[in-house]
């Protein structure tokens, strides 16, 4: 077992690691537009409601916008309200998010009994390269893992508490208001993964008088006081928003291949396992300990026991789902990053062998990627050959300083394998600037806003970061997929194909924003357009001669 106290030495290293982590986290460059379609999205329904004072009823566009509840969206409208219009404002709460998420297992996983479990805990969710990533961009996902975290961490008060035959009053009243939290960051699921984890959890160590008295407590007073109030004031403003959001958004996308992001059954093992990198190599010990507490029935394991169950249930849910994209297994993070932070704390042993593997892997990966990279011939596209040489270069190193410190250092080990993740993330974010391009469709929109005053229309596509760039929805054309989730779209914005044709061969000057494959289209039009912007996904034509203003328009 690990000694009562951290070394002085070992909690100072575990403080400044974890402080350039959170660095990282923040650190961007000038240039790093916002990612379509999900953070420019996500970046514009804010922007709206800041525009038209209407914080009930989210749009897109001008239209309705029902598929997520509003948190995200009322978080980065204070911070763009408090620090403007910008990319990094509308990133600003998902860091802020991830930060706290940290926080709460440094400070709810630390004990007398394990010391440097919280601090431990904080590190690897920071630095493991899916949590990361996420927790840089503006996305809905990483709000729900913040408020499911704290969810869990209440709960797990709330039950080591009557372990003691004490009441927790105010971890029931957190419980119920850091659920309602997780409601308005992402739906149902606020509710479901505690409820189930509770189910599960009395079920496996027999005590299920605990969810009486969970049930029968503050917590569902609190619930109804800060989730109810939402989801009243939107059904009143637009009667038919519960069956949009609950039954179709809901059910509809969990067991139906409504949604068209299905995957296999394997999909968020994998994700897992590549997203948790240098931690995912102390899983052999961490298996090891939870089926110890297994056969213990929690009597003296009850965390191990939590933390798996918080785990497994987020990994098996999304994973049945008919509906899977990489950030949903976010919320497992954080259970995970326990489960490893007690076996490098408990089982030093375990690090060398988890280090080998690690150092062994990354070297591989690494030259691969660059190999492949400069191969391809995308490294010379961008511009970013130092910043992967960088990287790559980095990572290594770390990876087998860790190695050459294992006999010696026992977990300490783990320092220079996290350090060399950290000078990967900080060569990508050096080089995101040059990507960002193509990644965006910020260019193309600046494009469009110089090209003298014209008509902007998107044709059979919705480039979500148009809007936001210009600052006012624009005419779309032959397209609605998400836009309008209740049908209500203003006539003036959402166009006919044949309308659409008739205003382009007017000669009204209009600038239209198209997918590569449907040039052709224009090309066999009476006319053509004028290249004035393009990307790897779109081109932006006008139906009037004019310059190209996007040195990318060639491409």
């Amino acid at each position: 077992m690990p000694n009562a106290s951290l070394p002085v030495a070992e909690r100072r290293a575990l403080i400044v690691l974890v402080l350039v982590f959170v660095a990282l986290l923040f650190a961007e460059l000038p240039g790093s537009w916002l990612i379509e379609p999900d953070e420019a999205r996500y970046a514009e329904v804010p922007r709206e409601m800041l525009a038209s004072h209407d914080y009930i009823t989210p749009t897109l566009n001008g239209a309705h916008y029902f598929e997520k509840p509003p948190l995200a969206y009322w978080v980065n409208a204070a911070s763009m309200r408090a620090f403007g219009l910008t990319a990094y404002a509308a990133r600003l709460p998902t860091r802020l998010a991830a930060v706290g998420t940290a926080a709460m297992l440094a400070v709810e996983l630390e004990t007398p009994e394990l010391a440097g479990l919280g601090l431990w805990a904080a590190l690897i969710v920071l630095s493991a390269p899916l949590s990361f990533v996420l927790g840089r961009y503006n996305l809905t996902d990483g709000l729900l893992t913040c408020a499911m975290t704290g969810a869990f961490l209440a709960l797990r008060r709330f039950l080591n508490a009557r372990q003691r035959h004490a009441h927790a009053p105010g971890a029931l009243a957190a419980l119920g208001a850091c659920v309602a939290l997780a409601m308005l960051a992402k739906g149902l699921i606020g509710i479901a993964f505690p409820g189930l984890v509770l189910i599960i959890w009395a079920g496996v160590t027999g005590r299920w008088r605990r969810i009486g008295e969970a049930l029968w407590s503050p917590a569902p007073v609190v619930f109804l006081l800060v989730a109810a109030p939402w989801f009243v004031l939107v059904e009143h403003a637009n009667p038919g928003f519960a069956s949009i959001f609950f039954i179709r958004e809901h059910v509809a996308r969990f067991a139906t291949g409504e949604a068209k992001r299905a995957g296999p059954i394997y999909y968020f093992v994998a994700a897992f396992l590549a997203g948790f990198v240098p931690w995912i190599f102390l899983a052999p010990r961490t298996v090891r300990q939870v089926a110890e507490a297994w056969r213990d029935r929690a009597a003296a394991r009850a965390d191990d026991l939590f933390f798996a169950i918080w785990f497994v249930v987020i990994l098996v849910f999304f994973s049945v789902s008919r509906s899977k994209l990489l950030p949903y297994i976010l919320p497992a993070f954080p259970a995970a990053a326990a489960l490893a932070a007690r076996a490098v704390l408990v089982r030093t042993d375990s690090v060398k062998r988890a280090l080998d593997a690690h150092a062994i892997v990354v070297t591989l990966v690494a030259l691969g990627g660059v190999g492949v990279g400069w191969a391809s011939g995308e490294l010379a596209r961008y511009r970013v050959a130092p910043f992967a040489v960088l990287g790559a270069a980095l990572l290594i190193a770390g990876a087998w300083a860790g190695v050459a410190r294992a006999s010696t250092h026992g977990r300490r080990a783990m320092f220079p394998a996290a350090l060399g993740w950290a000078g990967l993330y900080l060569a990508i974010i050096l080089a995101m600037p040059r990507v960002a391009n193509d990644l965006s469709a910020h260019d193309l929109a600046v494009a469009a806003a110089h090209a003298d005053s014209a008509l902007v229309v998107s044709y059979r596509c919705y480039p979500q970061e148009f809007p936001w760039v210009l600052r006012h929805p624009i005419a779309v054309a032959d397209y609605t997929d998400e836009l309008g989730s209740d049908g209500v779209r203003p006539a003036s914005l959402y166009w006919s194909r044949d309308e659409f044709w008739k205003r382009w061969n007017s000669g009204e000057h209009v600038v239209v924003v198209i997918k590569r494959r449907a040039r052709a289209e224009f090309d066999a039009s009476p006319t053509h357009g004028t290249p004035i912007g393009a990307n790897r996904k779109y081109v932006v034509l006008a139906n009037f001669e004019r310059a190209a203003v996007n040195p990318n328009a060639t491409r």
